[in-house]
């Protein structure tokens, strides 16, 4: 009796401390859970950034007022679609018109002016010539005749007053021809000159759009007055929605690796099943912080057949391809591990076994990884494995 009592408690004991030991002290064995082969494929290396969509320079005019005055007809409201040339709005001109009319009359006078002098002068030195060559024919006859005595010097002396009297009053004429011409002529062309001015000015009143495009933004309505001083003021903006830009914000620690030129694919959330599609054209130099990190501006012009569905300031995903191969040997991304800072993989040998590998890799895509060297094109890998403890001290 005591015999099989003795026994009894052994084998529970046996039996407590087989399932203590593994319980507290047997590593756990090895999981494979997911595992995929080697094989050769196509591999695009990629740079992810985050993009944002923006109107082109020039697809964005503020179109405002030149001069002082009501709005009298505003012909847009916001989202109206113009054409270049299109009346935007109408200023109050009865003042400027009323203006044009006197610069008219004025303008008129100084014309008839000039006409007057351009045809009295010349008559008036014709005249004056007519007489010089009478007093100098005049004074040569008293001249001859005084050799001969057949006059007196009183007589001489006479002629030749006249002569050059007319002599003086010939050039004075012509002096005051080329003052008085000069006069009206400045005139005339001062008040063309302020005619035009003032027909330019007219024009200002007349607001027309210089570009195709949507109406965005209005400031101003009918009834209200425009007041300009240094700056023009603004009354309509106007936006072209065929001329977007795609800015992308690259890290400055990927910006070695984007250059102009690169494919570029990228997509909206209000469109998430269109992927979009362009080539880097520009690269700015000067970078842009943003939450305390740096970035720097590659600049994706946006297809016109894109623009129907893209708008300013939607934010983008975006997928710069800095490198594409084909056939080449490629694993998951997820079966490539890290070791003690070295690259490995976990070759799979048996149902619960593992050999454990370094590799060599090269460009990384989306989903797979180019393998250099370390793993075969057929091998299986583990993506997902749990592996045992180490073991306790």
């Amino acid at each position: 009796m005591k015999k099989a009592l003795l026994l009894s408690l052994l084998l529970v004991g046996i039996i407590g401390g087989y399932f203590a030991y593994k319980r507290y002290f047997q590593e756990p064995g090895m999981e494979i859970i997911e595992t995929a082969r080697a094989e050769k494929g196509n591999i695009r290396g990629v740079l992810v950034e985050t993009g944002i969509i923006k109107p082109q320079v020039g697809a964005v005019v503020k179109i405002g007022s030149r001069i002082t005055g009501i709005v009298v007809k505003m012909n847009v409201k916001i989202g109206d679609k113009v054409k270049k040339d299109d009346l935007i709005a109408l200023v109050d001109d009865r003042e400027l018109r009323k203006s044009i009319e006197k610069q008219k009359a004025a303008l008129e006078s100084a014309r008839n002016t000039l006409l007057q002098v351009e045809l009295t002068y010349p008559n008036r030195i014709k005249e004056a010539e007519a007489n010089l060559q009478y007093a100098r024919v005049t004074y040569q006859r008293e001249q001859a005749l005084q050799k001969h005595e057949y006059t007196t010097e009183d007589a001489v002396d006479k002629a030749r007053s006249e002569f050059r009297a007319n002599e003086a009053n010939l050039k004075r004429l012509q002096d005051e021809y080329r003052t008085q011409l000069e006069i009206s002529r400045a005139k005339f062309e001062e008040a063309e000159a302020q005619l035009k001015q003032s027909e330019v000015n007219l024009s200002y009143t007349r607001i027309y759009s210089p570009i195709n495009g949507v109406v965005s933004d209005v400031t101003i309505q009918e009834g209200e007055t425009i007041v300009t001083g240094l700056q023009v003021a603004n009354l309509v903006t106007v936006l072209d929605p065929t001329l977007l830009d795609l800015w992308v914000y690259v890290d400055e620690t990927n910006i070695g690796k984007a250059k102009v030129g690169q494919k570029v694919e990228y997509y909206v959330d209000a469109f998430p099943e269109k992927t979009f599609g362009g080539t880097v054209g520009k690269i700015y130099p000067q970078p842009v912080t943003k939450d305390n990190i740096v970035y720097y501006l590659a600049i994706v012009e946006v297809g016109k057949e894109d623009t129907n569905y893209l708008k300013p300031e939607m934010t983008s995903q975006v997928r710069i391809i800095f490198q594409e191969k084909e056939g080449i040997l490629t694993v998951p991304n997820a079966a490539v591990k890290f070791d003690e800072g070295k690259q490995v993989a976990y070759k799979v040998i048996g149902p619960k076994k593992v050999d454990k590998v370094d590799i060599k890799t090269g460009i990384r895509g989306e989903d797979r990884t180019e393998i250099l060297s370390g793993v075969q094109e057929g091998d299986e890998v583990a993506t997902k494995i749990v592996l045992p403890m180490a073991s306790k001290s």
